[in-house]
């Protein structure tokens, strides 16, 4: 703490002479310069009112400020003339040059004479900060003079090594990473030499400490890499000579073969059928009542993600056929609205009403599969149906239990996603059935969902049919299931993080905090291990993560509509010079009474949201009107959506000039490049983009218009698995290479990462840029950045708070959540820990 007391006023020169002690740091300007000082306004060497021979003036409202390598006894002086009102001189010192406390000195109007005053405080640290502030105008004039710091001793460094390089179990084959900090607690400058003694399979990279000087108070960087080349464990010992006392770091590390290759074979159960159930019993699901519930009820006892150590028995049944609900007609459920805010339910034509079930599974081992999987339109949302929801049916499980007698019991994931819109609302259904067709009555729970605008509750126990019979393919659903799992990234629970990084000292529960007041689930892809979150409802975790239906919103004008321009673009480059009017009818000139609109806007620009016509400047002025929500949004035919995103906007700047966020120029890009591509551009984008980057049956299809024309929507209505998305982001960490082949252009994809030279346009602010249908932030302009301006990382962004974000580090980074909220710096932080996300 600084102790504060003032010494003694001295008259100028006389008085003074008092001062002259021997100092560790002496600054009286005797020798004619500023030098060393950061100053502000107008600040220059004065010779007319001095304790010696210079002093150093301030006016006109200046400032200047210096930072020393030493403590102790600390002694100022300062002078001023030509004060007015309300005009003063200070001079500040502080120990960390943030808390400067109040004025050491201050003079005012009555004390502006030009003798100096001097005074004295202690600090300790090892670096003593001083600032003088003159307040007035440019004929008030204050004077610096007479700084000292007696009592510290000889000045001298102090080294401070921090970070662990004890890695831990790593695979073979891949690296992990350390950060190392050397921190100089002294009041000298330290000097570190060359590090050493990291010989393979250690190494030091990002070395910014090696032969350089690290100033007091500062610190320096580098990295620590263990890359196992075989499984053994590794020690080995890093020195660290500096000008203080030569430090030690022991660095260690073991290699975990590479994990067998995949066995074709799905995993099974292996319990003893005992397990733990007070709800859903036979007796229950054979009743007429059901309540809202855990969903754990709904599975075998633990998450699947956790099936190894389930009691649950292999099944007994086996399932082929249809399952029918309520004799294939639409079923009333009982229906409760939790919508935080305003109710929504009233602007449905009837929310509470689950559509028609009839859909034929088939079963393997303990695995039953829908035959259809993706997106299923129930009905139109206008005449004549008037259906509020659409499917989107999972694979789920069979297996035994004690207590279930001669039956088997099954539970098949499913969402019911808004009918025309993104809104995906998830559930489970579970009964009990036999080979010979007995079911029971099939529990139906709705009780979680990524919809910011619309939330409820939708459970009843619903009388069904099972109708076996031979289902068309199976051998084939069943073969395709089998390379979907086996195709999926390795998934550990993300608390492995942590340990499986020890040396990072992660904290796991800083990922996705931002999101935590809504969260539907987030992960990390890292080295190859998908880390993923549980599976978030109002009704406890969600037993199928792996399976839950997340919506894309506008992560789909990346994953879509770019990848496709990207894919056409690698095929042709010809595409990549491709215009709007041309190829979209309903964009040209004269619209809004404008001569030139559409005829000099590209393919690009629209994807890019730089078409120059707009209404509102602020970036996403326009996209939240009423205008947008009812003619784009709400409308749901294509006539009606191109219309709006053609005609709405007026020509106010060039093309490529200004950014303005509208989802109807992705749609209008989408439908360009699909007029001028021979067949339906989406079934192209899954065959040769999403099929063999092994993605979900969930993302081969799309919310398409209510008629004949079926356009895809472009800006949204995609549905994403986690692993989907961790695979979306590694497609462009990877610059569009699929199995060893650029299958999107690679320059686009440079794009997507700000490595082609181009930034895009600025958003909302100087640190936010867009391009190529992805965001960018620099890290090095937040508040407290861990890296240096410039250090950009690229993401995609989905309404309601949503994001994959592909860090320069390689890892992807995803969060789903209804929160709203879009930042991402807790897992920035921790990431960073593993090693270092700031780039080249």
């Amino acid at each position: 703490m600084m102790k504060k007391r003032l010494l003694s006023s001295c008259l100028l020169l006389a008085s003074c002479a008092n001062l002259q002690v021997t100092a560790d740091i002496n600054e009286d300007f005797e020798d004619g310069d500023i030098n060393g000082w950061n100053t502000s306004g107008i600040v220059a060497i004065n010779s007319t009112k001095t304790i010696g021979s210079y002093a150093m003036r301030l006016k006109g409202g200046a400032s200047a400020e210096r930072s020393f390598a030493a403590d102790g006894a600390v002694t100022v002086a300062l002078a001023a003339t030509s004060l007015e009102t309300g005009d003063y001189c200070d001079v500040f010192v502080s120990e960390d040059g943030q808390n400067w406390g109040s004025s050491l000195i201050n003079l005012n109007k009555n004390q502006d004479n030009g003798v100096f005053t001097s005074a004295s405080t202690t600090t300790n640290g090892g670096v003593t900060h001083i600032r003088y502030v003159q307040t007035g105008s440019a004929a008030d004039y204050c004077y610096a003079d007479g700084i000292s710091i007696v009592g510290a001793g000889e000045p001298a460094p102090s080294i401070a090594v921090t970070g662990s390089a004890a890695f831990g179990n790593v695979q073979v084959g891949s690296n992990a990473s350390a950060i190392i900090t050397i921190a100089n607690n002294g009041n000298a400058n330290l000097t570190v030499a060359a590090i050493t003694g990291a010989a393979a399979p250690f190494s030091v990279t990002n070395d910014g400490c090696s032969n350089s000087t690290v100033t007091a108070g500062n610190n320096c960087n580098f990295e620590v890499a263990f890359t196992p080349s075989a499984a053994v464990t590794s020690n080995a010992t890093l020195t660290i000579a500096n000008n203080d006392v030569t430090q030690t770091l022991a660095l260690s590390g073991t290699g975990n073969t590479e994990p067998p290759p995949p066995s074709g074979q799905l995993p099974a159960f292996n319990g003893d059928g005992n397990v733990p159930r007070s709800n859903l019993t036979i007796s229950q699901l054979n009743g007429s009542s059901l309540a809202m519930m855990d969903f754990a009820h709904y599975s075998h006892g633990v998450a699947e993600i956790a099936s190894a150590t389930s009691q649950a028995k292999q099944p007994t049944n086996s399932f082929q056929g249809r399952l029918v609900l309520n004799a294939a007609n639409a079923t009333a459920m009982n229906f409760n609205e939790t919508t935080s805010g305003r109710a929504q339910a009233g602007n449905y034509n009837n929310p509470a009403m689950l559509p028609a079930f009839d859909f034929e599974f088939v079963q393997v081992g303990s695995h039953i599969i829908p035959k259809t999987r993706g997106l299923v339109v129930s009905g139109n949302i206008g005449a004549p149906d008037f259906i509020d929801w659409n499917y989107i049916i999972e694979p789920g499980r069979v297996w035994n239990e004690n207590n279930d007698g001669a039956y088997s019991r099954a539970a098949i994931p499913f969402a019911l996603q808004e009918n025309q819109a993104n809104c995906t609302h998830n559930g489970l259904l579970t009964f009990a059935f036999k080979d010979d067709g007995s079911i029971t009555n099939v529990a139906v729970q709705v009780g979680g969902e990524t919809c910011l605008y619309f939330q409820y509750d939708m459970w009843k126990l619903v009388p069904a049919q099972y109708i076996p019979a031979a289902v068309t393919g199976a051998s084939t659903l069943i073969a395709d299931y089998q390379n979907e799992v086996l195709n999926r990234l390795p998934v550990k629970p993300i608390a492995e993080l942590a340990s499986d990084y020890p040396a990072a000292n992660i904290n796991v529960a800083n990922i996705a905090s931002e999101q935590a007041s809504a969260a539907t689930t987030h992960g990390v892809l890292y080295n190859g291990v998908h880390y993923a979150a549980a599976c978030s409802t109002r009704h406890g975790d969600y037993p199928y993560c792996a399976v839950m239906s997340l919506p894309s919103y506008s992560t789909a004008k990346t994953a879509v509509t770019n990848f496709a321009y990207a894919l056409l673009v690698q095929q042709n480059a010809a595409v990549s010079n491709l215009m709007v009017s041309p190829n979209v009818s309903e964009c040209q000139d004269g619209i809004n009474g404008t001569a030139s609109i559409w005829s000099d806007v590209t393919v690009e620009n629209a994807l890019d949201m730089a078409t120059g016509n707009y209404r509102l400047s602020s970036y996403e002025g326009d996209e939240g009107s009423s205008a947008v929500v009812n003619e784009f949004f709400l409308s749901f035919t294509h006539d009606e959506k191109i219309k709006h995103a053609c005609e709405r906007y007026i020509r106010k700047d060039t093309p490529n000039t200004h950014f303005s966020y509208h989802s109807s120029d992705t749609y209008i890009a989408g439908v360009a490049m699909d007029n001028d591509y021979s067949g339906d551009l989406f079934t192209k984008l899954v065959n040769e983009v999403y099929k063999p980057l092994t993605l979900s049956p969930a993302t081969y299809s799309i919310v398409r218009t209510e008629d004949a024309s079926a356009d895809p929507y472009w800006s949204h209505g995609m549905t994403w698995h986690a692993d989907d998305m961790v695979k979306l982001g590694q497609l462009i960490n990877d610059r569009g290479v699929i199995n060893g082949q650029q299958v999107l252009n690679g320059g686009i994809m440079d794009d997507m990462l700000l490595n082609g030279g181009d930034l895009g346009l600025e958003t909302y602010g100087a640190e936010s840029r867009y391009l190529n249908g992805v965001w960018t932030y620099d890290m090095g302009q937040r508040a407290s950045p861990l890296c240096p301006a410039g250090s950009w990382v690229s993401y995609m962004s989905g309404y309601g708070g949503i994001g994959v974000v592909m860090f320069p580090n390689d890892a992807v980074y995803y969060f789903v959540s209804d929160s709203g909220s879009y930042a991402f710096g807790g897992a920035e932080t921790e990431l960073h820990k593993i090693s270092n996300i700031c780039g080249s």
